[in-house]
């Protein structure tokens, strides 16, 4: 392959082929791109969820004509690809530990030869005892899934004696909960494409979340350098978490297949493979003790909490760090003990998600705030305005809650909003005139942590590159990725804003390793904070220099320059009498002398001060890098600053619900967000409504059902994602008190958008039925449970 051929796969637009060919004398329809030499990848996988590999046979696979290559494990210089511990190899050699770990892969010139080889591979299997709940997989008689057991890791908080607290309590409720899977439904399924490169090195494009991910997990598990890995983000159609970790797998694969044949190769998952193979929302049980005084006042909290880690570890560890630190949701306890085991099954992999963990604790704990409000006989509202957190008070980690955290007023507007107590009245009048339908109302809190947990902030840097063209048009690049959140919107307007450049002149450019450092992952709701401030660093170096330029050229000291609306202006801040003299030797006002420029006395246009710039040969390009405060964090108690800022969110949602068929109908949400400073409205809402609809999926119909470990709905036929048909009306509100460490005060929502949603859904469902859930989803069969119970609809 030319090196001419091989620019024009990675960074060029590429010509696509539209047509229709003859394939085993059948019309198929082609939508592919032209690349030169290109070969297509296709995965054997293990039907067993836990079996002992005794041998692999590829001859047959090999005489397949246009199969190129069959790899397996000794074929992987470095056969580790775990994301955080180095538990998971590329392709399986001695154990599989869960259906679909990959055992080979099978290179070839088309992906319908490929796929046809790779189920020719014949694996000769023992099956081993599996085990499918994260408490049984902790007994002793459990199968062993890993040399040092089942148990990955064991959280705590420690925050004051709670057990001696409930003990002296006026009012204890305990509850267990339990919550599923969630699929991640991106457009696109999982897939990257590696182009070989001079040297020994590759090239990867693909639906990501983190190229820097992607560059470690390749050039270890292939034993490279990272500077011969270069990443570059695809258009990616949503990641939601699930293309956080996991395209390290898939790019690495991919870069196996292109390095071993020296042509680009690609590997495409088929939907079904992606529900099976790739990661999900983890599934999880928690136990909850919360104790209060007989005026509502909380005083105690004691969790167990198990997270299904499925047959490797990914990223559970991190994800139930979220859930350990923030099992106590928005609300202050003076006592707090929270023990969190992470545990190995036979199960899918469970990874990032929207969310991150808080989702699943939100469930619960104010599952609980529902009970403790009944048990008291108190309004559920009040109960919880009465225990909210708010600035400087303790956390369960013992950090005092930073600024901006306006708890209270997201709590009041989320009411007057919505009018919840009209809601919940009207639906008791509904109630009464209907016996076959019900309507429910529910209200849910949350609160967020926004960028990296102190367990994962040696990640948290981030970097930007700025560069001014001469003409005033500006291109930036980032080190997070846009997935359809408006993260390009966002810091383009703060690369125009700081600048004074024109909006629609600033290009944000595709991801890419080469062009700034190590930015850590595109997750946690911290692209606009992080790289954010690191391109207002990077737009604030250029700037001086530029405001040291306009200062020149109008004559005046530099503190007099203001930048805004395209323009560097001279607004002096002295009394003329009090104002210096501009010596002899000061610089005096200047004409630029082409055509399109506009500069008066007072006034300078920001394309014609580049054009200035350059031809003074001023440099307009800087990098900048944003990095928080370090986070002291003691892992034995839990205890210490886990996360910089928070967000506190709140839903009420309103549902009717069909007691003949248990359908429950989502009408109506309202969205209350604690942002920071609104940069951008008009992303704010969309991030919103996608996190509401994503949520009321998760909370109704959203059930993956598994057996032995197995899939049993790997498809959008039965595995029920919302459609347009199912959208409610929603309605989204910003409350603002800038954070003083945001980028022009502003902090995140990607994430927080969900994390309430699914359970303010779930107790509409259950308040128009006279029950409390406890497990999510709830599903029709569950409401039919909770009618057959009470006798609703008899």
């Amino acid at each position: 392959m030319s090196d001419t051929s091989r620019l024009n796969v990675i960074g060029r637009p590429l010509p696509r082929v539209d047509a229709l060919e003859k394939v085993d004398g059948k019309a198929r329809y082609v939508d592919d791109y032209r690349i030169e030499g290109l070969v297509h990848c296709a995965m054997t996988l293990s039907p067993h969820p836990h079996a002992e590999v005794l041998s692999i046979r590829t001859d047959e696979a090999l005489a397949v004509p246009g199969v190129l290559g069959v790899f397996t494990a000794p074929d992987v210089p470095v056969n580790q690809i775990g994301c955080v511990f180095q538990d998971q190899p590329l392709l399986a050699a001695e154990r599989v530990r869960f259906v679909g770990d990959r055992v080979a892969l099978v290179v070839a010139k088309t992906r319908d030869i490929a796929r046809k080889a790779a189920a020719l591979v014949k694996v000769d299997y023992r099956p081993l005892p599996s085990v499918h709940d994260a408490e049984e997989a902790l007994k002793d008689v459990a199968p062993k899934l890993h040399a040092q057991g089942n148990l990955l890791a064991h959280q705590k908080i420690r925050f004051g004696d709670a057990a001696a607290c409930l003990a002296a309590c006026d009012v204890v409720v305990e509850h267990e909960f339990e919550v599923n899977y969630q699929e991640h439904a991106y457009l696109e399924p999982q897939g990257a494409l590696a182009v070989p490169e001079a040297g020994g090195g590759v090239t990867i494009a693909g639906s990501m979340q983190c190229p820097f991910y992607v560059q470690s997990g390749v050039a270890r598990a292939l034993g490279l350098d990272r500077n011969r890995v270069r990443v570059e983000q695809a258009v990616t159609g949503g990641g939601f978490g699930g293309k956080e970790e996991y395209p390290s797998e898939v790019a690495a694969l991919a870069a196996l297949a292109a390095l071993a044949t020296g042509r680009p190769a690609k590997l495409v998952f088929s939907r079904a493979e992606d529900f099976q193979i790739s990661t999900k929302r983890h599934r999880m049980r928690m136990r909850y003790k919360v104790g209060a005084d007989r005026e509502g006042k909380l005083q105690a909290i004691y969790v167990t909490q198990f997270v299904d880690s499925g047959g490797y570890a990914g990223l559970s560890t991190v994800v139930a760090e979220r859930a350990n630190t923030t099992a106590a949701g928005p609300y202050f306890f003076p006592n707090a003990h929270v023990d969190t085991f992470i545990v190995y099954t036979n199960n899918l992999l469970g990874g990032a998600f929207r969310g991150f963990g808080n989702p699943q604790v939100t469930f619960a704990i104010e599952g609980m705030m529902e009970r403790l409000a009944a048990r008291l006989g108190m309004d559920p509202v009040e109960l919880r305005r009465k225990n909210l957190l708010s600035e400087g008070m303790p956390l369960i980690c013992g950090q005092a809650l930073p600024p901006s955290a306006p708890s209270r007023d997201v709590l009041d507007t989320l009411a007057q909003r919505s009018d919840f107590d009209r809601l919940r009245a009207e639906a008791l009048e509904f109630n009464r005139t209907h016996r076959f339908r019900r309507k429910g109302v529910g209200l849910a809190l949350s609160m967020y942590g926004c960028c990296l947990h102190a367990g994962g902030q040696h990640l948290e840097g981030s970097g930007a590159l700025v560069q001014v063209r001469a003409d005033g048009s500006v291109e930036v690049n980032i080190g997070g990725t846009e997935l359809g959140q408006g993260a390009f919107t966002v810091v383009a307007q703060i690369a125009a804003e700081t600048l004074g450049a024109d909006y629609a002149r600033v290009r944000v450019l595709p991801t890419d390793t080469r062009m700034v450092a190590d930015s850590g992952p595109t997750v946690a709701s911290r692209t606009t904070i992080m790289s954010g401030n690191a391109v207002r660093a990077a737009s604030l170096q250029i700037r001086s220099r530029l405001v040291e330029l306009a200062a020149s050229m109008l004559g005046c000291p530099s503190r007099e320059v203001e930048v805004g609306n395209g323009a560097y202006r001279q607004v002096p801040v002295d009394p003329p009498a009090l104002r210096p003299e501009v010596s002899a030797s000061a610089p005096s006002p200047v004409t630029i002398d082409h055509p399109s420029s506009t500069i008066s006395q007072a006034n300078v246009r920001f394309p014609d001060l580049c054009m200035e710039a350059f031809r003074r040969k001023l440099h307009l390009a800087a990098s900048g890098w944003y990095a928080p405060p370090p986070k002291p964090w003691d892992k034995d108690t839990g205890q210490g600053i886990a996360y910089s800022v928070y967000c506190f969110t709140g839903n009420v949602a309103v549902v009717e619900v069909d007691l003949i068929g248990g359908l429950v109908k989502v009408e109506k949400v309202f969205a209350v967000h604690d942002v920071g400073q609104v940069l951008n409205p008009v992303t704010l809402e969309g991030q919103v409504h996608g996190g509401i609809v994503q949520g009321m999926g998760w909370a109704l119909s959203e059930n993956l059902v598994l057996d032995k470990g197995r899939c049993l709905n790997p498809g959008f036929t039965d595995y029920l994602i919302p459609s347009s048909l199912d959208m409610p009306q929603m309605d989204a509100t910003f409350v603002e008190e800038p954070y003083p460490d945001g980028p022009f005060g502003a902090k995140g929502i990607g994430e927080p958008s969900l994390i309430s949603v699914p359970t303010a859904v779930a107790l509409a469902a259950g308040d128009a039925c006279g029950q409390l859930p406890d497990r999510l989803p709830v599903t029709p069969e569950t409401v039919l449970r909770w009618t057959a119970k009470d006798g609703n609809g008899q």
